[in-house]
């Protein structure tokens, strides 16, 4: 897999280290603590059900844990489809070696190289939030700041926020709960955006040859048609796989959207720690970015797929020979119908759905900032 290395980074790195694909013991090493302090933050929740406030920032941060780990278990439940998508992308690859294709080559080179940059900066952006989440807490733990755990948890007949346990469950959670969420959350993230973007640069390739065969001879352009119509079966196959690995999860990040508008309001007002504020506000535009993101490229990914058979209808097709004319209408009629990635099966994740959402997430907050005042008063 060495292509998929690359074009994956530190992602898919990290997702093997920690065992995602072959080693499920130890990913339940990793998310012991994340399961148990979830479990105990759902009772906290329970438990402080009158307190509006904390009740709306605790189930952020819950299903942002929770989420997490539900994508753990789906990435090991389908960790054979995972590493054969990753092997299909290496064969791609592989592939183009073998015909000499060096123009779509070097683009996929530079591609790569691109991705690398980004992967980089998310990676260090991440390190950055992971360092002042982590700081913060142990600060906190120190005894300097506003006394309050990063998930606010609860056990019956045991008080958390009293000495020993609070300074135990305070490192806890920002030695090891915090970063191990929070990679595995952008690593899962990146991989996701990865793949959606490298099925949009196979698209655009794929329109490139199309386009590019206008100055061919007649047997040039018929080699080239034929492997045009071999590219898009082969893309037709790779949207398959990435609504199999990855639309369940698209749906978490749907119903989890919903609550971070009106989270980053609510902790705003609320009288604790400015530092923790900020904390709570870094992890809330994280989760709105990175939603946005995914719905951004999973539309352009959309409108790739229909630009194909606009570029195999204007590739002078009416100047060729009947056996390339053949070939065209193959192209045009699987391309009538869009490759749209959805949430579960239910709504295409496009910008039209997102902006439905954002209209549903100000309507909901609406109501709760109602329902809150009326409290405050």
């Amino acid at each position: 897999m060495k292509f998929s290395s690359e074009l994956f980074n530190w992602s898919l790195t990290f997702m093997r280290r920690i065992g995602y694909f072959d080693q499920p013991r130890l990913v339940l090493l990793y998310l012991l603590s994340p399961i148990s302090l979830s479990l105990m933050a759902y009772y906290r929740t329970y438990v402080i059900r009158n307190d509006f406030d904390e009740v709306i920032v605790n189930l952020f941060k819950i299903s942002g844990s929770t989420m997490t780990i539900g994508r753990a278990f789906i990435v090991m439940c389908k960790s054979k489809k995972f590493l054969n998508f990753f092997e299909s992308v290496d064969e791609w690859y592989q592939e183009l070696h073998r015909e000499g294709d060096d123009v779509t080559l070097k683009k996929a080179h530079e591609y790569t190289k691109k991705i690398k940059k980004t992967s980089k900066t998310v990676l260090i952006l991440t390190g950055i939030t992971i360092f002042y989440v982590m700081f913060v807490q142990l600060l906190s733990t120190a005894g300097v700041g506003y006394k309050k755990l990063i998930l606010d948890v609860a056990f019956p007949g045991v008080d958390f926020y009293e000495s020993p346990l609070w300074e135990m469950m305070s490192i806890l959670q920002g030695l090891w709960t915090a970063p191990i969420v929070i990679v595995s959350y952008v690593s899962y993230l990146c991989l996701t955006l990865i793949a959606i973007a490298f099925g949009i640069f196979l698209m655009k390739n794929l329109q490139s040859k199309l386009e590019g065969m206008n100055e061919m001879t007649d047997e040039e352009a018929l080699n080239c048609i034929k492997k045009c119509v071999k590219d898009h079966v082969m893309i037709i196959k790779y949207h398959r796989d990435l609504e199999v690995l990855f639309s369940v999860n698209s749906f978490a990040d749907v119903c989890i959207f919903a609550v971070i508008p009106c989270v980053i309001i609510i902790i705003s007002t609320m009288d604790h720690d400015m530092s923790m504020l900020i904390g709570d506000i870094q992890l809330s535009i994280m989760v709105m970015i990175s939603t946005f993101l995914v719905f951004w490229v999973g539309n352009n990914f959309c409108y790739e797929s229909a630009n194909i058979a606009k570029a195999a209808y204007n590739c002078n097709w009416e100047n060729r020979n009947k056996e390339f004319r053949k070939y065209i209408p193959l192209i045009i009629i699987a391309s009538q119908r869009p490759l749209q990635l959805t949430a579960g099966g239910l709504k295409p994740i496009n910008m039209e759905f997102f902006l439905t959402m954002v209209r549903c997430t100000y309507s909901l907050f609406t109501v709760l900032f109602t329902m809150k005042t009326e409290g405050d008063s």
